[in-house]
């Protein structure tokens, strides 16, 4: 057995990385013992780990649960849970001994089975959970999510109370990085069975485990309070490592109301999400601008349900006749147009370029050939005219000014079509992308860890992320080859592969990527030790504090 070393995650932006390193001593003032207050753009949606998948959910989960493993101030991983982890040569078993006298928010002991349980719970078909994708290199664990073997053969077993034997079914690299997203995460089977379908439905239908838990009562999360806090955990294993008295989270879908509050010293975080309020802002205090691995991509439904996008003229005359730079120069200056379905900064390949610049794709504005095949593709529909639905989020700024600016660019570059716009809470466009009912959508996914494969998986011809429905053999082909023997152990074979991916999904026209994302914020300059690991405005608050 091999020690598990702790691998440096790909290298990205230093913003992207860190908005402030943790001050390890405390010339810059004394602490303070207010509540951080932070702001979240829209509402709460979820506290179950198997379930969740929208970055405010993932983003609070954070704070208030623990798994084996976590990114630590610099985007490297850590051990959190796990006291050690070995792996075996051949890369396949991964042996965890857990740290001793670990506890739940309710004082019940934390145990090797709370993970059997907790990843079985995610990945059983019957959960439902969007994530569950994510433990696929596990032994069984694709046959399970197609419902031919039971949850209980997955590669996961519990010897005692505190070691864990994890098999997979192919070497990945990159496991120890899965291992920090919140699939991941332990569950306390007698509680969450308690709770039934309620569980995570409130903070007091939770367990936590993590650094802090939320109050009682109506100061936690109720389920639909715009305001709700959180407090140190007591049975938190590193308790004494915490500094924040608390945090309170209030959520603000209007920027310029969150950024006035932050100017009168209410908030601590702000994000400014439209071009005239970072204008605005730009000479205040505490203002930075992070460059982040957060993609923004129109996606097609090719379920069969909409004939028209099952058409691979339709769904190319569409990506041709969008113009990205148009777009974000009206709605997102500081974004980039993206080539690739793997946002720029998320990793670098074997030859040290920037994966997205190594794996980029043509995809381009062209008007005139846009048209041409649109109408070639409504021939071939027996149709003239064609209408359809673009789907976006109601309270997020760019997705609007988005939205509105693609249905005036695709009916001007694509004659004969016409676009509704459907704008919905971005809680309910989650929940359409899941269940496949929209006709075209704009989606936004954030990494979780820095590797191609994060997103790459979501396309993947079953993937219970693959909101589109993509099937596309070429892909399907080059994404098995990146992530099986003999390829998986040869870098430079592993990202030909993804990008052979990439190719596959440019030439058949499957999705439309647009941007990378970059999030103007205003922050205090007296907030300390808060550190962003990896894209989706992920922040860990665990060793967070204020002075004075």
């Amino acid at each position: 057995m091999n020690k598990f070393k702790i691998g440096t995650l790909g290298v990205i932006s230093v913003a992207a990385v860190t908005l402030l390193a943790a001050c390890g001593n405390q010339t810059l003032g004394t602490s303070t013992t207010r509540n951080i207050q932070y702001s979240l753009n829209s509402d709460l949606l979820t506290l179950d780990s198997s379930l969740a998948s929208d970055v405010n959910s993932i983003d609070t989960l954070l704070n208030v649960e623990s798994g084996l493993v976590r990114f630590d101030k610099n985007a490297q991983v850590e051990l959190d849970l796990a006291k050690s982890i070995d792996v075996s040569k051949d890369g396949l078993t991964y042996t965890v001994e857990l740290k001793p006298d670990l506890k739940w928010s309710n004082g019940e002991k934390l145990t090797a089975q709370d993970f059997v349980y907790g990843w079985q719970r995610t990945i059983n078909p019957k959960t439902g959970s969007e994530y569950a994708m994510a433990l696929s290199p596990l032994a069984n664990a694709t046959a399970i999510m197609n419902g031919k073997k039971p949850v209980s053969s997955l590669g996961i077993k519990a010897e005692g109370d505190s070691k864990l034997i994890i098999t997979l079914a192919n070497p990945t690299p990159y496991f120890e990085k899965l291992m920090t997203e919140q699939a991941f995460y332990p569950l306390n089977q007698k509680f969450v069975e308690k709770e039934g379908k309620s569980y995570g439905t409130t903070s007091d239908k939770t367990l936590y485990n993590g650094a802090f838990m939320f109050a009682k009562g109506s100061k936690g999360w109720t389920g639909s309070n715009k305001t709700f806090s959180l407090v140190k955990n007591p049975n938190y294993y590193d308790a004494k490592s915490v500094k924040a008295s608390g945090i309170t989270y209030q959520v603000i879908s209007d920027m310029s109301t969150a950024a006035q509050l932050y100017k009168q010293g209410k908030l601590d975080i702000a994000v400014l999400d439209t071009p005239e309020l970072i204008a605005a802002n730009k000479s205040t205090k505490g203002f930075n601008v992070l460059q982040s691995p957060r993609t923004d991509t129109i996606e097609y439904n090719q379920s069969g349900s909409v004939p028209a996008l099952n058409n691979v003229k339709i769904r190319e005359a569409f990506n041709l006749a969008t113009n990205r730079q148009g777009l974000l120069d009206t709605a997102a200056p500081s974004y980039t147009v993206l080539k690739t379905a793997t946002p720029k900064g998320l990793d670098k390949a074997p030859n040290g370029q920037d994966f997205a610049t190594y794996a980029a794709q043509p995809y381009s504005y062209d008007p005139e050939k846009a048209a041409k095949l649109f109408k070639e593709g409504l021939k071939e529909l027996g149709k003239t005219s064609l209408t359809l639905t673009l789907e976006g989020d109601s309270d997020d700024a760019f997705h609007k000014s988005a939205v509105d600016y693609l249905k005036q660019n695709f009916e001007k570059v694509l004659p004969g079509l016409t676009i509704n716009e459907n704008l919905v809470p971005k809680a309910q466009r989650l929940k359409d992308a899941t269940n496949n009912n929209f006709q075209i959508i704009l989606s936004s996914w954030g990494a979780d860890y820095n590797e191609p494969s994060n997103y790459l998986i979501n396309f993947i011809t079953g993937s219970t992320m693959n909101d589109g429905k993509v099937s596309n053999a070429a892909y399907d082909k080059a994404f098995k080859a990146a992530t099986t023997v003999p390829d998986v152990n040869d870098p430079e074979k592993r990202y030909a592969d993804y990008k052979d991916a990439e190719q596959a999904l440019y030439e058949q026209s499957n999705i439309n990527p647009i941007d990378t994302q970059a999030k103007s914020i205003l922050m205090n300059p007296n907030l300390k030790g808060v550190s962003k690991v990896n894209s989706a405005m992920i922040y860990d608050l665990t060793h967070a504090y204020l002075v004075n």
